[in-house]
């Protein structure tokens, strides 16, 4: 008999990766909105079977400036496990693969119609996956109220079910990482 409580928490940890060249001044920063916490309860057999989905869990301000007079080309947002760590683990010592969890990212606010975004993701260790990217001039300056991203997260689907996982409170923290490109 299984017990049908599996619980995996997701907690979101925004990092800004900026790369610093000689000369340049410029600003780059990641605000949440919305859903920093995200939890994916696995309390019926059906859930088990077809895992959950979370549509728009998660929704990220962009703020980003180019004060150099023009070097900043684009930038795009990374996702990974924070301090790489290679699994999901539970509280019980038990651990799921990080593949069981999948993120895709969004247009929130219907400002980023050129950027690219590559669908769902799974979950990785560093240097991550990318979510989306943009070298749209349009795009910097980018202001937190006008440039918003939307994060979609799937369990137990993409990779099959989890259907004979141990029971257990898995929790992991992942890093949403903005890159400027240059």
């Amino acid at each position: 008999m299984i017990n049908p409580r599996l619980l995996i928490v997701l907690s979101l940890v925004f990092v800004l990766h900026f790369s610093k060249i000689v000369g340049q001044d410029n600003t780059a920063r990641i605000t949440t909105l919305i859903g920093s916490h995200i939890e994916f309860n696995f309390n019926t057999i059906d859930k088990y079977r077809n895992g959950i989905r979370i549509t728009n869990g998660t929704t990220i301000g962009i703020s980003l400036e180019d004060l150099s007079g023009g070097t900043l080309t684009g930038w795009h947002i990374d996702m990974q496990s924070f301090l790489s760590q290679p699994t999901i683990d539970g509280g019980g010592g038990n651990t799921l693969p990080l593949n069981v969890i999948q993120v895709e990212a969004n247009d929130a606010s219907g400002n980023l119609g050129t950027a690219n975004f590559n669908g769902l993701q799974d979950l990785a260790i560093s240097p991550g996956v990318e979510l989306m990217s943009t070298v749209d001039p349009t795009h910097i300056p980018a202001n937190a109220s006008t440039h918003q991203i939307n994060l979609s997260y799937e369990c137990g689907i993409a990779n099959g079910s989890l259907l004979g996982s141990t029971a257990d409170y898995y929790t992991i923290e992942v890093e949403v990482i903005l890159i400027p490109d240059f």
